[in-house]
């Protein structure tokens, strides 16, 4: 049997989200049980220490990847592709659409993004999960019967961020590292590798009292069959 959460609880992990994603996670919390999340604290740690991090605990501006990146951030964030701002602005230029076609060319050619097209530009970070590249948009929402690809801004919705987050969690199999208490490896499996790794982990600490302070639904089952 799963965790159970309540609304508080929810807020205690999410103290900056919008009331429109804790209400959500209140209602929706079975997508996570069906996924298998909340079938151990474990499991259920490493969602969301990750999935805050992503997202900010749900508090970036329409759970949308900002790409206006300054040309000096974009060679920091991409050392092995511009050894400096300068090299961005010449690869680029920077008049109107210059961040576009940068990340139309960044991001073009993987994760599913076809090269030639905008894929690289559309089918930036977005949702708890922050998905990326059209294979995840296409994953995830086969996952939790949405048609992202074709709509990526659904991701988007607070309604729609259980489900979001249990079928990424379902695509990137990440049950099984987090059954190994291998938070490194979910990490990488998460984003391909360890960005971030400093604040999941403060994330995974810091969240560590309420997951303690949860019980399973099932931890009610032994009185009720004495009684019976």
């Amino acid at each position: 049997m799963p965790l159970k959460l309540s609304e508080q609880d929810w807020r205690d992990i999410f103290p900056k989200a919008p009331d429109e994603i804790i209400a959500a996670f209140r209602d929706k919390a079975s997508a996570l049980d069906e996924a298998g999340i909340t079938q151990s604290r474990t499991r259920l740690a490493y969602a969301l220490a990750n999935v805050e991090h992503e997202c900010g605990g749900f508090t970036i501006k329409k759970l949308t990847e900002n790409i206006n990146y300054s040309a000096k951030r974009m060679a920091q964030v991409w050392p092995s592709r511009f050894a400096s701002a300068a090299d961005v602005v010449a690869k680029y230029g920077s008049g109107p659409g210059w961040r576009k076609r940068a990340f139309d060319d960044i991001y073009g050619n993987r994760m599913g993004n076809r090269p030639g097209t905008s894929d690289g530009s559309t089918y930036i970070g977005r949702g708890g999960p922050q998905i990326t590249g059209r294979d995840g948009y296409l994953q995830v929402g086969k996952r939790c019967k949405l048609k992202l690809a074709d709509d990526p801004e659904l991701a988007t919705l607070p309604e729609h961020q259980p489900a979001i987050l249990a079928a990424f969690w379902s695509w990137k199999k990440l049950n099984k590292h987090a059954d190994k208490g291998n938070f490194i490896a979910c990490v990488r499996a998460w984003n391909g590798g360890l960005v971030g790794f400093a604040d999941r982990k403060a994330l995974l600490k810091g969240n560590d009292p309420i997951i303690q302070r949860l019980t399973y639904l099932a931890s009610l089952m032994p009185t009720l069959e004495a009684l019976g």
